[in-house]
């Protein structure tokens, strides 16, 4: 599975938790949890549509708007992404993907420490 991009992904976890929605109610959504700027109904839609050509959403006319639908449910799509990025950066190499997040200083101390004493065991396996 495709990675999706940051403002794709906050669309996803949109739909993901409230079910189908409208474009309006995401840009609703989105724009009342940013600090950023306000993002434009156009600039959603178009996000939407492409997750529709890319097979993550279906698009199904209500009334003068559109209903969008999650076709790929969260915990696949996760997985399907975590995939694509042990393949795409670590080069499939699992040891080397948990190694770096072993050395996350962003990751709390006690996490990295069980995650590097799995790390150990797994590579001793």
């Amino acid at each position: 599975m495709e990675t999706i991009g940051p403002l794709q992904l906050r669309v996803m976890h949109y739909l993901w938790s409230q079910g189908p929605a409208t474009v309006h109610a995401v840009q609703e959504h989105i724009n009342s949890i940013s600090s950023e700027r306000p993002l434009a109904y156009t600039t959603i839609l178009t996000v939407m549509r492409n997750l529709v050509r890319r097979h993550f959403l279906s698009q199904t006319p209500q009334g003068r708007s559109h209903l969008f639908t999650p076709l790929i449910d969260e915990r696949a799509s996760k997985f399907g992404m975590l995939r694509q990025i042990r393949q795409d950066l670590f080069g499939g190499d699992i040891a080397i993907m948990m190694n770096y997040l072993c050395s996350d200083e962003e990751i709390p101390t006690a996490i990295r420490e069980q995650l590097l004493v799995v790390t150990k065991k797994g590579t001793h396996a």
